[in-house]
């Protein structure tokens, strides 16, 4: 999975034909503004709008230009943009021109089981958060507090789709470099969690605990917090 992500990473930032964009314009870019993206999104994939990027096609070509010339008129003739920084709404455009151009790539049969794989990657990071969040949510000693301090989602465990007898659920899967205690100690808030049945009735059921997911061993943790959290080699 790792050397799939540095793939896919390597692709997205190989500079595209005739662009000789500097460093500054690479960082605005990536400035990143929810209101002014949502409005590039909006009015460049409305029914209206017959003016659409061409993801085969690099940035700078004729026609993606045109386009960005359009969009840019458009946003600074809004009143919703007044005020807003010429350079933000640019790089709005550019960063849309990108996520057109990525999921023109994803598409394509070279990547599509990559894409397909940090899709699923993506989706057991985001359950392991929910996750640490929820058992956050219900320590209660001190005890438990402090020994929390530093822990991360990169120490939950993989929650995989699987049926069992009919019943759709999860399939845990710890990391196998996660301490015993801290183990110990995410089996007794789990179990607090299940105990509540507004918590039951939201969740699927775990179904059955594996073998250790696998996920690597963190390089980037807190070394005090290592102590406690990571198996001792």
């Amino acid at each position: 999975m790792a050397e799939i992500k540095g793939r896919l990473l390597a692709l997205e930032e190989q500079p595209q034909p005739n662009c000789s964009c500097g460093e500054d314009q690479k960082r605005k870019r990536r400035v990143h503004n929810p209101k002014v993206a949502e409005m590039v999104r909006r009015l460049h994939n409305s029914d209206g709008n017959d003016r659409q990027y061409e993801p085969e096609q690099g940035l700078n070509s004729s026609h993606n230009e045109a386009v960005m010339s359009h969009l840019m008129a458009t946003l600074t003739g809004s009143p919703d943009m007044d005020g807003v920084d010429r350079g933000v709404l640019l790089s709005a455009c550019k960063t849309y021109y990108e996520t057109v151009r990525r999921s023109f790539r994803y598409a394509q049969p070279a990547l599509s089981v990559q894409a397909a794989a940090l899709k699923i990657s993506a989706c057991s990071r985001q359950r392991r958060k929910r996750l640490l969040e929820a058992r956050r949510s219900v320590l209660a000693t001190q005890q438990e507090i402090d020994f929390w301090q530093g822990v991360t989602a990169d120490t939950m465990s993989d929650e995989e789709d699987d049926t069992a007898e009919g019943e759709a659920g999860w399939i845990v899967k710890p990391p196998s470099f996660r301490s015993q205690t801290l183990s110990q100690l995410c089996q007794t808030l789990q179990g607090q969690l299940e105990s509540d049945q507004k918590y039951v009735a939201t969740h699927r059921k775990r179904l059955r605990i594996e073998s250790p997911s696998k996920l690597q061993a963190l390089t980037q943790y807190d070394p005090e917090a290592a102590k406690k959290h990571f198996q001792r080699p």
